[in-house]
């Protein structure tokens, strides 16, 4: 595995990046690179990301583990190529309502009433200012993705398009950012707790705190755009490699999570 040395590399402030805390994170020559904080986010992100390749998601970001060695101590980390291109730039929806209609999109949504009604205002605003289609098939994939793989941190932060400052156009940025899945968070969700318990109790972002409330939602508004093709041989086969850089008892933990939400989502799989 590579080991790549950050010591000298100053951290990256980033603004509400998560719900949970400052993950150490450093951008250096088109790439990002970030280091467990909390449990095993990097796990997360590398697994997420195999298993999205055996997917029709389309665009997503790819990740790698590696060893970084920062704050003097060494630990397993991330890292993923920069999706921005010449002259673009990242801006959360958060922003972009902000700049536009002067208030913040997250307090905006709280006073709708339903769920459909919060998604479909995200997704009609969003067209409306970007001028982007398919906007409600690009939340129903986002969402899907989330409600499988559990995460817990797709705040109106965490969601973002990309625009080109020298032609003012707009494009979808990939699905990014799932380091707080599969009970990632070890300080919240302890090793030794029962998995299927504590699947019962992780909260979902933006639109509601129960995954398939969301999910249910957008599949109503925008119809089914995700199918998975991996099998219960392909998890087993990503995780094996994975025994001599996280101990047993996590990988078991993410092994038992994954085969009980395929079980769950079997209408997602292609069999």
């Amino acid at each position: 595995m590579q080991v790549i040395d950050l010591t000298e590399i100053e951290k990256e402030k980033i603004e509400n990046h998560t719900s949970k805390g400052n993950q150490p994170k450093w951008h250096i020559k088109n790439k990002w690179y970030k280091a467990d904080h909390m449990g095993y986010e990097a796990l997360a992100e590398y697994v997420v990301s195999e298993l999205l390749k055996k997917s029709d998601i389309g665009d997503f970001v790819e990740y790698h583990l590696i060893k970084i060695n920062y704050d003097n101590k060494e630990g397993i980390g991330c890292v993923s190529k920069d999706f921005k291109e010449d002259y673009e730039m990242l801006i959360p929806i958060e922003k972009l309502h902000r700049q536009y209609f002067g208030k913040g999109l997250a307090d905006t949504i709280a006073k709708k009433y339903s769920v459909q009604e919060k998604i479909s205002y995200t997704v009609n605003f969003i067209e409306e200012i970007t001028g982007l289609k398919d906007v409600g098939k690009y939340f129903a994939v986002m969402l899907t993705v989330d409600a499988f793989f559990l995460n817990e941190d797709r705040h109106t932060n965490n969601i973002a398009v990309l625009r080109d400052e020298k032609t003012k156009k707009y494009r979808f940025a990939p699905i990014f950012d799932n380091g707080l899945s599969l009970l990632s968070d070890t300080n919240e969700y302890l090793l030794d707790e029962d998995i299927y318990d504590r699947i019962k109790k992780v909260q979902a972002k933006p639109f509601a705190r129960n995954f398939d409330e969301q999910l249910d939602a957008a599949e109503e508004l925008y119809g089914y755009h995700l199918k998975f093709g991996f099998t219960r041989y392909d998890i087993y086969e990503i995780l094996d490699e994975l025994n001599t850089v996280y101990d047993e008892k996590t990988i078991e933990r993410v092994e038992k999570i994954l085969l009980e939400q395929m079980r769950r989502y079997q209408y997602l799989f292609n069999h």
